[in-house]
């Protein structure tokens, strides 16, 4: 894994050093609590690089956040795609909520562990949260139709990037095109097989 790990200079040739090692302290601490919590699968632990790492920051590929931007991470779950992003973007402000307790809990020791200062963790389900951010970040956390009608809320107007604040969605498979949205495939930004058979995409629907 260290070895993959230090690949990512393949995708993003300016990563420094401390961030490949803050990536790699990231894996060995998901790899340890996993045998005891059970945060993600198995299997996507067996594929952590690919579908944790390289999921994530699919999105930095694409986008670029600037300071004092705030992004949330929607059911964060193991803390993904909100920390692989937070410690690509060091200067923005990354709000990470989940409604599972351990979940946080564990969060919250990752992010001391990895001195993420841009980090801030709140265990709330969205449909109680009221905090307004410039762009809402997704993995799997429901139906997509359900996951939009529950974020909008919590869009800014005024936008502080290059493009229009919105939601920012991680998703597989077929995606119906009920309202206007930017699909990128994740094949196209990285070559491994995991995102030609999986059919992984980046859904950007900008709130106007």
């Amino acid at each position: 894994m260290k070895k993959k790990i230090k690949n990512l200079k393949k995708f993003f040739p300016l990563l420094d050093e401390f961030k490949i090692y803050n990536f790699f302290k990231l894996y060995k601490l998901h790899k340890f609590f996993n045998l005891k919590i059970n945060i993600i699968s198995k299997n996507s632990l067996k594929l952590f690089y690919e579908s944790h790492f390289l999921h994530s920051l699919s999105i930095y590929k694409i986008f670029y956040f600037f300071n004092k931007s705030i992004i949330l991470d929607v059911g964060t779950g193991g803390g993904f795609p909100g920390i692989p992003l937070a410690i690509m973007f060091n200067k923005t402000k990354f709000i990470l909520i989940d409604s599972i307790k351990k979940k946080i809990k564990l969060i919250n020791f990752i992010i001391n562990k990895l001195h993420l200062k841009n980090v801030y963790i709140q265990c709330t389900r969205i449909e109680n949260f009221n905090k307004k951010c410039n762009f809402l970040l997704g993995r799997a956390v429901t139906k997509f139709t359900n996951f939009l009608k529950l974020v909008k809320k919590n869009i800014l107007k005024n936008k502080k990037n290059k493009i229009d604040n919105g939601i920012i969605y991680l998703k597989g498979g077929n995606f119906k095109k009920n309202y206007f949205y930017i699909k990128y495939n994740i094949s196209n930004l990285f070559k491994e097989k995991f995102f030609f058979y999986n059919n992984k995409y980046i859904i950007y629907i900008p709130i106007f």
